[in-house]
């Protein structure tokens, strides 16, 4: 990219400099996230957009350089933000991306309460937008961070965010390099078990669905327990309790057999006679670590 005369363009810009900021919308150690807009020399702004910068000191931040490759090589995403730049800038990675405009899925609950007609309206969405991530970037890129507060829903729209701990899969190694994620929702193999591959996804999303039905943070006791609360429908418990398993060989290999049994088991709880959980009646087939990218 050396030669792109775009790049060059904004070089020559000092673009840092021309984003007035217009909101700081979280400050951490390692990261600060701005909402910007760019304003030219006549004083006309175009935005809003996000801009986060994290410091070169961390290990963060390398997979929105793979979005940003993505997007300018012509691909198009329905369920994730558009980067616009990523460049490197006084010590810092500097990233500006689309504002994506909304309430995150953890108001977007709480305003309406969870329920399986809350599930199956949005969790095939999600399961989307996290199968662009694992397919249609290049290696299959592992979000590792997936928590109602980093998806935001506008309407029939859903997008995920907040990309600064994700990582490319890649085939062999022994582990990640770096143990982040949120408790409630990373497997046990983010925490130094193994490497996480698409299997780690396909745990957070279990536990994203446990949150659409029941409004409630899961802990330990909820995947110990097998899911037996009495507002998760007993049709999906088999589901839950297989993308959550433990080891990740015992889980869906892939989002998009997750999403499918997702569906199987709505369909089948809908229909009149016996109901069944589809998911506990599938053997599990073989894994495939990284969606059988490298």
């Amino acid at each position: 990219m050396e030669d792109d005369p775009l790049l060059t363009y904004l070089n020559a810009l000092a673009r840092d400099e021309c984003y007035r900021v217009e909101a700081v919308l979280k400050v951490a150690p390692h990261e600060t996230t701005e909402v910007v807009s760019f304003v030219g020399a006549n004083e006309a702004a175009l935005g809003p957009f996000v801009r986060k910068r994290i410091s070169g000191d961390a290990p963060l931040g390398s997979a929105y350089r793979l979005l940003w490759g993505a997007w300018r090589a012509g691909r198009r995403f329905r369920h994730l933000p558009r980067i616009y730049d990523v460049h490197e800038g006084d010590g810092e990675l500097i990233v500006v991306m689309e504002y994506v405009a909304g309430r995150t899925l953890r108001d977007e609950v709480y305003a309406r309460d969870g329920s399986l007609a809350l599930a199956a309206e949005l969790f095939p969405s999600l399961c989307d937008g996290v199968i662009e991530l694992h397919e249609e970037v290049g290696a299959p890129l592992i979000h590792r961070d997936l928590k109602p507060s980093n998806v935001v829903v506008n309407g029939p729209v859903l997008t995920i965010i907040d990309f600064g701990i994700a990582r490319a899969f890649r085939a062999g190694a022994p582990h990640d390099t770096t143990h982040f994620g949120t408790r409630s929702y990373a497997p046990p193999e983010q925490f130094g078990y193994g490497q996480t591959d698409v299997r780690s996804d396909v745990y957070a999303l279990g536990m994203i669905l446990y949150y659409l039905l029941t409004e409630r943070d899961p802990d330990p006791s909820v995947a110990a327990g097998g899911f037996a609360a009495p507002d998760v429908p007993p049709c999906l418990r088999g589901v839950l309790q297989r993308a959550c398993a433990f080891d990740p060989a015992a889980r869906f290999s892939s989002v998009r057999e997750l999403k499918a049994a997702f569906l199987a088991s709505v369909a089948a709880s809908a229909a009149p006679g016996p109901t069944m959980t589809v998911a506990a009646s599938v053997a599990p087939g073989p894994t495939m670590a990284g969606s059988g990218g490298a």
